[in-house]
């Protein structure tokens, strides 16, 4: 669903194993390898007056690990 939370298991070499990400669109109808649009959670959160100006990448369906299912998941995880 957009809004997973995920990281990304094949790297390139310009993106950090610990980058979280955001699923920006619904990923049901994409099939494992097509490309998926998300955005880095820290990119969003610098433009959180402008989310849209936030960068986008993307990467293929079967390069990302959902962490949580949505925002407030994953922060709440932080306290566990």
């Amino acid at each position: 669903m957009a809004g997973q939370i995920c990281q990304i298991s094949n790297l390139n070499t310009n993106e950090n194993s610990t980058d979280v990400y955001i699923i920006t669109e619904d990923p049901a109808p994409f099939k494992e390898g097509d490309e998926i649009r998300i955005v880095k959670l820290r990119d969003l959160q610098r433009s959180i007056r402008n989310p849209s100006a936030a960068p986008h990448i993307t990467v293929r369906k079967s390069d990302l690990n959902v962490i949580a299912d949505n925002l407030e998941e994953y922060i709440k995880s932080w306290n566990n």
